[in-house]
């Protein structure tokens, strides 16, 4: 026979509805899906630069490309050739080919990003860019970066703000409804239905 399940006692209960919220899921989580945390004009910035920015990085990104491309003028189009190619490469052209296909992966990524106004992922892109020895950035780029950057800090300030808002009131509410009768009743019958086990229903052969 099992041990008897030790199960708080109401003050108990009641004293870990806190805790109970708070580990349900995520705070953001309990913000609405469509919930925007820039100000209009924020937000019409942030679309303006994401363009601009985006339209700035792609010659520069194209440049590099094509600097790469011809240090390894042997590299096959795709497919098992390319991999088997990419498996022989010494370490130095190795390198070379690594930062020629991550290149071309942020191309495609940024031209996407900006052409469905992800701003976020225009921003990863950028970053990347600047982060990359092989790019030469547009002068007006690290700017337009940074300020991208500023407004996407701002906006997850505000959404955490928020989310912490939701969480307390999430809090104070399960407080409430633990303190009633009526809750602590519908514990103790989920608690005796813990305790029965699943129902067995024997049928006849």
């Amino acid at each position: 026979m099992s041990a008897t399940r030790q199960w708080p006692t109401r003050a108990e209960w009641q004293a870990s509805a806190e805790y109970a919220v708070r580990t349900r899921c995520p705070a953001v989580d309990r913000l609405p899906a469509d919930a925007v945390f820039h100000t209009p004009e924020e937000a019409a910035e942030a679309r303006m630069l994401a363009r601009a920015a985006a339209g700035q990085a792609r010659p520069a990104l194209t440049a590099a490309i094509t600097a790469l491309r011809a240090r390894l003028p042997d590299r096959p189009a795709a497919g098992r050739a390319r991999v088997a190619w990419f498996l022989a490469l010494d370490a130095d052209r190795e390198a070379v080919a690594e930062e020629l296909a991550a290149l071309e992966s942020s191309r495609t990524r940024l031209a996407r990003a900006a052409r469905e106004e992800h701003l976020g992922a225009v921003l990863d892109e950028l970053q990347r860019l600047l982060r990359s020895s092989a790019v030469t950035p547009p002068e007006a780029l690290p700017a337009s970066a940074a300020r991208l950057q500023e407004l996407a800090d701002a906006a997850t300030v505000r959404r955490d703000q928020a989310a912490e808002a939701a969480l307390q009131e999430a809090i104070a509410a399960e407080v409430a409804r633990r303190c009633t009768d009526e809750v602590w009743e519908k514990e103790l019958e989920r608690r005796a239905r813990v305790e029965a086990g699943p129902l067995v229903v024997h049928h006849r052969v």
